[in-house]
């Protein structure tokens, strides 16, 4: 198999929904659609909902269009995060993919409120779904909890109260598994919820996802530094792997996380995807 043309066929799909699911612009508040609209389809690569539709195929899920709105959920809420990393009195960043941020865009009232438009769409959907009543009972226990003060939120508070000069590797690894690795491992602990797996294969791709997520975000700091495409100033401040480790050690710890994840996923990845996707994830340029 081919992974790249697997991602791109899947994204394609991921984005046609996406757009049959976000508000039309014309429609009443233009502003606030618009916005919505534009963080969302402004580029990605849809990672965290295609892992959910491959841990769902891999655990035995058929019906995917029936899970397509628990995908695009994912999507929004990854967006709606993205909005709020970027305000001023977080991250700051004036730029997302190339593009001016939604704050700098629409001004920062209409980007908070677009980003929290796009977290309560994300809810309204899947209760909108055809899912069984069940099926959503449990995607949104897996979804809130990686979502809150035990996750994204609770993950995203220490990363603002800290900076690069507290050398702190425990706080480092709580904010990178909170705000970061959990949301990986809740879409593909989803993907295996929707299909029925037992408890036995939904353990593994809690703790692979985990695992995924934590060796991302590390090659996210290490591109960071690496290719220097930043704003100066922007994240000078931020504790990362690199600023606590440096460079060298901070990929072997990127390579072992990715080790740890393929040991917990071996078993259900027969088909070697979800490897080539973690392999690709990890050799990324951008």
């Amino acid at each position: 198999m081919n992974i790249k043309s697997y991602l791109k066929k899947w994204k394609k799909k991921v984005d046609e929904k996406l757009i049959e699911y976000l508000p039309l612009e014309e429609t009443y508040p233009q502003t606030l659609n618009k916005a919505m609209r534009y963080t969302v389809l402004a580029g990605g690569k849809r990672i965290r909902p295609i892992l959910m539709i491959t841990t769902y195929h891999l655990t035995g899920g058929r019906d995917v269009e029936k899970i397509m709105p628990v995908a695009c959920a994912i999507e929004f809420i990854h967006s709606y995060s993205l909005i709020h990393d970027d305000l001023p009195a977080i991250d700051n960043d004036n730029y997302r993919r190339g593009l001016p941020s939604s704050h700098i865009k629409f001004g920062e009232d209409i980007a908070i409120l677009a980003g929290d438009g796009l977290f309560s769409h994300a809810f309204y959907i899947i209760s909108e779904s055809n899912l069984a009543a069940i099926e959503k009972e449990k995607v949104l226990k897996v979804l809130t909890k990686a979502l809150g003060n035990e996750g994204i939120i609770g993950g995203q508070v220490k990363d603002v109260e800290s900076n690069c000069s507290m050398k702190d590797p425990k706080l480092l690894r709580y904010i990178h598994s909170h705000k970061t690795a959990c949301f990986f491992s809740a879409a593909c602990e989803i993907g295996g919820v929707l299909a029925g797996a037992e408890e036995e294969k939904l353990f593994s791709l809690r703790k692979g996802g985990l695992f995924m997520g934590m060796a991302f975000q590390i090659v996210d700091d290490l591109l960071d530094v690496k290719t220097k495409m930043k704003e100066a100033g922007r994240d000078e401040n931020k504790l990362t792997y690199p600023s606590v480790h440096g460079i060298e050690y901070s990929r072997k710890i990127a390579g072992r996380y990715s080790e740890l994840c393929l040991e917990y996923l071996k078993p259900i990845d027969e088909e070697g995807i979800l490897e080539k996707i973690i392999l690709l994830l990890l050799g990324r340029k951008n």
